[in-house]
C-alpha cells in the first residue's frame, strides 16, 4: 500500500490538523506529511485538489488516476480516526489494546471504556465551543483572556472529563491508561491551557495539572510543539487576547 499522505496546516495553530497528526504518529502508523499555509492563496491549488471541504487536514493514499477510483481520499479528523482504526493500525484506537483484547467479551470495561473514548471525542468535536473560540491554540504565545462565563464553563466540564479517566479509567498516565484518540483529540486543549491558563488568572484541578505533565512529556507532541517554535508566520485570525510574551524563533 502507497505511504498515506496527511496534509495539515500551520502547527502553530492548526489544532485539527495536531489531533490527525497526533494519532498517526501515537499508533504508529507510516505517514508522510505535507503542510500548507492556512488563510494563504498558496494553499489552494492543494486544497482544491485533495480536500473536498477546503479544510485541512486531509488524509490521501492510493493510485492517482484518470478516474481516481484508486485513491482514498478521508477528511476531518473524526473521519481520519475512524479510518485509521479500521484500515491502518493493528490497535484499537480507542482503547490503545490489541484489536482483539479490545473486542473480547470476557472483559466488559473495554467496551465500556471504548464507548466512554468515542463520547468524549464527539463531544470534543462538535462542542465546547467557547473555549475553542476564545482560547484558541497559538504555541508559541502567553496571552492574557478575559473568559466568558461559556469559556469557564468549558473547562470545568474538560477538568470532569479529565479526574473521571484518571481517577476511574486510568492509572496516572494517559485518560485511558494507554494512550487513545481521546488524548489525540484533548492535546490541542493541553496547549490551549499552556497559552492562556496562568496568564488569565484561571485556576485549574491538580488532578488537571498532572494531565497536562503527561502529555506535555509526550515525545510526539514535543517535537510538534518544537516545529511550531521554528515557525515564522502570524496569522492575526488566529491570535487572542493580551500577547505577554512569545518563545521559539520569534522570540527575538
Amino acid at each position: 500500500m502507497q505511504k498515506p499522505l496527511l496534509i495539515i496546516g500551520n502547527k502553530n495553530y492548526s489544532s485539527w490538523s495536531l489531533r490527525a497528526w497526533l494519532l498517526l504518529k501515537a499508533f504508529n502508523i507510516d505517514f508522510d506529511e505535507q503542510l500548507i499555509e492556512l488563510f494563504h492563496p498558496s494553499a489552494t491549488a492543494i486544497l482544491n485538489e485533495h480536500a473536498p471541504t477546503g479544510k485541512v487536514p486531509v488524509l490521501v493514499y492510493g493510485q492517482d488516476n484518470d478516474n481516481n477510483s484508486d485513491k482514498v481520499t478521508v477528511w476531518d479528523t473524526l473521519a481520519i480516526a475512524i479510518h485509521a482504526n479500521d484500515y491502518l493500525t493493528d490497535l484499537d484506537v480507542w482503547t490503545g489494546l490489541s484489536k482483539s483484547d479490545a473486542k473480547s467479551n470476557t472483559n466488559t470495561s473495554n467496551r465500556i471504556n471504548s464507548a466512554y473514548c468515542q463520547s468524549i471525542i464527539a463531544e470534543m468535536h462538535s462542542g465546547l465551543m467557547g473555549i475553542r473560540s476564545e482560547m484558541p491554540m497559538n504555541i508559541r504565545a502567553k496571552a492574557k483572556i478575559q473568559p466568558s462565563a461559556a469559556c469557564l464553563s468549558d473547562i470545568a466540564r474538560i477538568e470532569n472529563i479529565f479526574a473521571d479517566c484518571l481517577k476511574n479509567r486510568s492509572k496516572d498516565s494517559y485518560l485511558f491508561g494507554a494512550f487513545t484518540a481521546a488524548d489525540a483529540f484533548f492535546a490541542p486543549v493541553i496547549l490551549r491551557l499552556q497559552t492562556y491558563a496562568e496568564a488569565s488568572g484561571i485556576p485549574l484541578q491538580p488532578i488537571t495539572k498532572q494531565y497536562c505533565a503527561t502529555m506535555l512529556n509526550n515525545p510526539h507532541l514535543q517535537a510538534w510543539q518544537e516545529a511550531a517554535l521554528n515557525e515564522t508566520r502570524i496569522i492575526k485570525e488566529d491570535e487572542a487576547g493580551e500577547l505577554l510574551s512569545v518563545a521559539g524563533v520569534l522570540a527575538d
